[in-house]
């Protein structure tokens, strides 16, 4: 999947729309907030403000993707890629606070006389008054509700995979220096046992030598006796 360009030459602008928009799911949670404190019907701003969060996300996701260390354009200075990283960080982090957000208001909202109640049968009640719109924009809420789980499953799965394709490559990268390692190793040692065997040699030789000079010495010292000895 090819990485718009945009997310590269316009990622002020990326940043300022995601922040405006975290701004508008934030009035959304105010309204809906003011909707289940009042008992009103919260059918489609649920709808909405889980549709919105859904492409917030997204485009979360592909900023996340964009700047990640093995796609990030080569040609971009470290620091400022560590920048954007942080900014595309603190995105993830507000989506965060709002999803948590959000599901504290549904909870509320399924809330049964005050305690932490009985989700089912409170939604059975409240769907017993809804026409068929408000059911239809009911399933399409659960429907939702569900790709998004499934989509989180999905993503976290890339992820892992992501992961361990990189740690498999970092092994391999080790392994390659290790096998360099030991040839090297290897190189030396036989370096070394040809030095030992020539320093061996060396030696023998030279005791040979030794033996003939001292046999010539005691030879010339005995002529030099006997010469002595005849004067």
């Amino acid at each position: 999947m090819s990485i718009p360009k945009e997310f590269y030459m316009n990622f002020p602008g990326i940043i300022s729309k995601q922040e405006e928009a975290s701004k508008e799911i934030r009035k959304k949670l105010s309204n809906y907030q003011q909707l289940v404190n009042g008992g009103g019907n919260t059918i489609s701003i649920e709808s909405d403000i889980d549709r919105d969060i859904k492409k917030y996300k997204d485009m979360v996701n592909q900023l996340d993707n964009a700047y990640s260390n093995r796609n990030a354009p080569s040609q971009m200075p470290g620091m400022e890629l560590d920048r954007r990283q942080k900014e595309i960080q603190k995105l993830n982090i507000e989506i965060q606070e709002i999803e948590k957000s959000f599901k504290n208001l549904q909870n509320k909202k399924y809330a049964f006389n005050g305690t932490a109640g009985d989700e089912a049968y409170q939604q059975s009640e409240e769907m017993k008054s809804m026409s068929n719109t408000e059911l239809h924009q009911l399933q399409k809420v659960k429907v939702n509700e569900q790709d998004k789980m499934i989509d989180d499953v999905i993503l976290d799965v890339k992820k892992g995979r992501v992961l361990a394709k990189e740690a498999g490559e970092i092994i391999q990268e080790q392994n390659k220096q290790l096998d360099q390692l030991q040839e090297d190793i290897d190189r030396l040692d036989s370096r070394m046992q040809r030095g030992i065997k020539r320093f061996e040699n060396y030696v023998s030789k030279q005791s040979g030598c030794c033996i003939i000079i001292i046999l010539i010495l005691e030879l010339a010292a005995a002529i030099l006796i006997f010469v002595l000895l005849g004067m």
